[in-house]
């Protein structure tokens, strides 16, 4: 069995050797008395792991009828954003369970816009002060320039997302089916760039990306050969963002490496 405090030690040293600002939260899920959080209750920009709570308040309200996951969603010129699948895309009409599957595993920016639209940004906020989350709050749509240069970002923590992710995998908030629905579509993320980036391909992660300028995160709950645990590191101030994803990468490395020589 792997020693948590080695574990701790381990990372604590990686960090320190950094100037950029990191958080990490480790969670084994199957002894939940081995954790380790480092810098976890500090505020920073969310990027798009804020689109985990947007597909849970989505979720919710097909649970309360107020929408349907094969609804069909009409998308406006008004809507697309640059860079974005969907604006690519001819498609005028969606179902709703695809914008949500986009939105999640491409990170689609469109798909995001048009969400917050049709859920309502209070409703989304409302959900995730419900659910116990502290300082995760969505302020603006994704791409909205003039709301960045206003000051208006969207904010979480590590450990809020920590416990976004718990819920969902225990099945502690929405449904059983609706958990595990979340847990299929973040397993199909596909972006490898952070948390799997030295990883065997063979791995299994349920995870959500996010990166802005100078500004990387990656959290997610990993399956090794069924043991189970939650992984969330969140890079701030780099000077590059490929520094960033290489930082999550080693350390991502570095905790597979403590929990495959346990088994």
């Amino acid at each position: 069995m792997y020693e948590i405090k080695s574990l701790k030690e381990s990372i604590q040293r990686f960090i320190n050797l950094r100037k950029e600002n990191v958080s990490v939260v480790f969670l084994d899920l199957k002894n939940t008395s081995n954790y380790v959080y480092i810098n976890e209750n500090e505020t920073f920009p969310s990027a798009s792991t804020i689109k985990v709570i947007i597909m849970a308040e989505a979720l919710n309200q097909v649970i309360n009828g107020v929408h349907d996951l094969h609804e069909k969603i009409r998308v406006k010129a008004s809507d697309r954003t640059p860079y974005s699948i969907i604006t690519c895309l001819e498609n005028s009409t969606y179902e709703f369970i695809d914008i949500l599957t986009l939105m999640i595993i491409s990170s689609d920016n469109t798909a995001s816009n048009i969400l917050i639209d049709l859920l309502g940004m209070e409703k989304i906020n409302d959900y995730a002060k419900k659910i116990g989350l502290k300082t995760t709050i969505l302020k603006r749509k994704m791409m909205d320039v003039v709301a960045v240069k206003s000051g208006r970002e969207n904010l979480t923590s590590a450990s809020d997302m920590l416990i976004l992710f718990q819920k969902i995998y225990n099945h502690e908030i929405l449904d059983r089916e609706m958990c595990n629905l979340m847990i299929k579509i973040l397993s199909e993320n596909t972006d490898h760039e952070m948390l799997l980036r030295y990883l065997p391909s063979d791995v299994k992660c349920a995870h959500k990306t996010g990166d802005l300028d100078n500004l990387n995160h990656d959290i997610g709950i990993f399956n090794i050969n069924d043991n189970e645990y939650i992984l969330g590191i969140f890079v701030r101030n780099s000077e590059f963002n490929y520094i960033s994803k290489d930082i999550i990468g080693k350390l991502s490395k570095l905790v597979y490496g403590f929990f495959y020589s346990a088994l």
